[in-house]
């Protein structure tokens, strides 16, 4: 049979195809394309943060521990004996530090501070980029573009932690660049955007569990968009679904990993290091208002004019991507609290959770920017005035806001300009590393033979990573747990030496702690820091029973 001619297209079928909000197949009318742009951007904050943060955790020793395990487990991914990707443990979002694990490849390097900047310097850069495109997008002027980004960068709260090497900054850079996606979606409709949004979240919910709350709100919230748009039910159902497939996938994926490896699929949340099962302090309703008010207000103050400003603009101007945005920015604002009522983290109040609440806030201001028609000049030169104000406030908040991590550490080392070694945080947390380096300095002129120490990596990551030399370790990492129990029982048959942290928590340190304090006739220490002491096993030690064993 020969096939009909073609037809024109029936009035139903046109009737139809105006019903389809996304454009499918072409790329609507879209701000041009300028890549040199947007790596110039990209390239000058790489180099500011790092620079900076090379005086600040270099020269300064302003870093986080945390960030030294998970750059330790990246090294170990590389270079432990043997070296596998378990490494990467089930405590932290597992993106969090693979992302990070290319600048361990070179152990020379992996052991200088340098690349601490480095792991979030770059996340950094690269949400500024995203952020400059919205600026585009939203038809701001280079030369108001430029104090946006310069405002927001030199914020005290995001200068820390885009340049002291923290996770927070690599979940939220992905965060951003799903909103920033989205953005672009609502301005061309282009569907691709979507997807690229969907992806986007997908990475970002394996680098910090956080960013689940922003993609589930945002796939209810792409489906009422394409719905008060005019969309019909298969288009909104296979858009949402689009959206929303990545991240679920992933999130499928990890749960099995964690039934499979640990027999219990949520081990994911229950097991983070950010969760926690009984907080160090309760709230009243008041008093939990009351700290949510002071978080935004110290750390993300731009919010609390942007916020109901989103608000007005989605409902009295039906404008639904700004409603969108506000929705958005009050989960922000609200999250910490739901955190203390469900006992989801351990410190839900930290001045750090200001951070999303002010990125979602700048990104908020920009579509008010696009929104305010010929007053886009006048919103645009009132966000950087609110940017830079926020500079001095919140620096001075750094130095007495009550739940903080390095913040009053870092508020000193830019007054006085001089080192943090041996300081201590609001929360007596002492800071610096010279014990890990000196003690890591003396490992590697001492020690040659692989898998000679003995150590539980849990407490020590900090000496293992200056080192370089992870295979020198005996670690819970290479033979897994009930090896390295058998080993710390009778070390002797395994190593030559113990390395041992004078703090709590460590496993050897408990099974020994004569040893640990430089006080074991036996175990003889060779060489000692303030936090850790490394003693030789010598030929024919039998260990005693412990204390809570009962002799044969």
């Amino acid at each position: 049979m020969q096939p009909s001619p073609p037809t024109a297209a029936s009035p139903l079928h046109r009737q139809r195809l105006t019903r389809v909000v996304q454009a499918v197949g072409r790329r609507p009318a879209d701000v041009p394309r300028r890549p040199w742009e947007s790596l110039l951007v990209f390239v000058l904050f790489t180099a500011a943060y790092t620079w900076f943060g090379y005086w600040l955790v270099v020269q300064q020793h302003v870093v986080g521990f945390e960030t030294l395990d998970r750059l330790n487990r990246a090294l170990m991914i590389w270079h432990n004996d043997p070296a596998k990707l378990s490494a990467l443990g089930f405590d932290y979002p597992p993106l969090a530090t693979l992302l990070v694990s290319p600048l361990t490849i070179v152990p020379a390097l992996a052991r200088s501070l340098v690349i601490v900047p480095l792991a979030s310097a770059l996340f950094a850069a690269f949400t500024m980029v995203v952020l400059n495109t919205m600026l585009r997008r939203a038809g701001v002027v280079a030369a108001l573009r430029v104090p946006v980004l310069v405002a927001l960068g030199a914020n005290p709260l995001l200068a820390l932690y885009a340049a002291g090497g923290a996770r927070h900054i690599i979940w939220l850079c992905f965060v951003v660049t799903a909103l920033g996606a989205l953005f672009a979606w609502y301005v061309t409709a282009d569907v691709r955007f979507v997807m690229i949004a969907g992806l986007a979240y997908s990475v970002a919910a394996l680098a910090g569990y956080s960013s689940l709350l922003w993609f589930l709100v945002s796939a209810v919230l792409v489906g009422a968009v394409l719905a008060r748009m005019g969309a019909d039910g298969t288009e909104v159902e296979g858009t949402t679904i689009g959206f929303a497939a990545p991240t679920v996938y992933v999130i499928a994926l990890w749960t099995v990993f964690n039934l499979v490896l640990l027999g219990n699929p949520i081990s994911w949340i229950t097991s983070a290091s950010d969760a926690s099962t009984a907080l160090t302090e309760t709230f009243t309703f008041v008093e939990l208002a009351r700290r949510t008010g002071e978080l935004v207000l110290f750390g993300a103050p731009i919010a609390i004019v942007v916020l109901p400003a989103l608000l007005f603009a989605g409902l009295a101007r039906a404008n639904t991507f700004a409603l969108w945005l506000g929705v958005l920015l009050a989960v922000a604002v609200l999250s910490p609290g739901f955190a203390v009522v469900l006992g989801l983290s351990d410190s839900p109040m930290a001045m750090r959770n200001a951070l999303p609440v002010l990125l979602l806030a700048t990104v908020g201001a920009i579509w008010l920017a696009r929104s305010s028609g010929s007053s886009a000049t006048l919103v645009s030169a009132l966000l950087v005035v609110g940017l830079l104000l926020s500079v001095p406030w919140t620096f001075q908040a750094m130095k007495t806001y009550r739940y903080q991590s390095l913040e009053s550490t870092f508020a000193a080392a830019l007054s006085t300009g001089q080192s943090q070694e041996g300081a201590r945080t609001l929360d007596d947390q002492v800071v610096g590393v010279v014990d890990e380096q000196a003690m890591a300095a003396f490992l590697r002129d001492n020690v040659e033979r692989p898998g000679s120490i003995l150590t539980d990596n849990a407490q020590t990551y900090a000496v293992m990573l200056f080192t370089g030399q992870p295979d020198l370790f005996f670690d819970r990492v290479d033979e897994s747990d009930g090896p390295w129990q058998e080993a710390a029982a009778d070390p002797v048959e395994h190593v030559d030496y113990l390395l041992l942290s004078t703090g709590g928590g460590d496993l050897l340190s408990e099974r020994y702690p004569e040893a640990a304090r430089g006080e074991d006739p036996v175990l003889n220490a060779v060489y000692r820091t303030e936090r850790y002491t490394l003693v030789s096993v010598p030929p024919g030690f039998r260990p005693a029973a412990p204390a809570d064993t009962e002799a044969p």
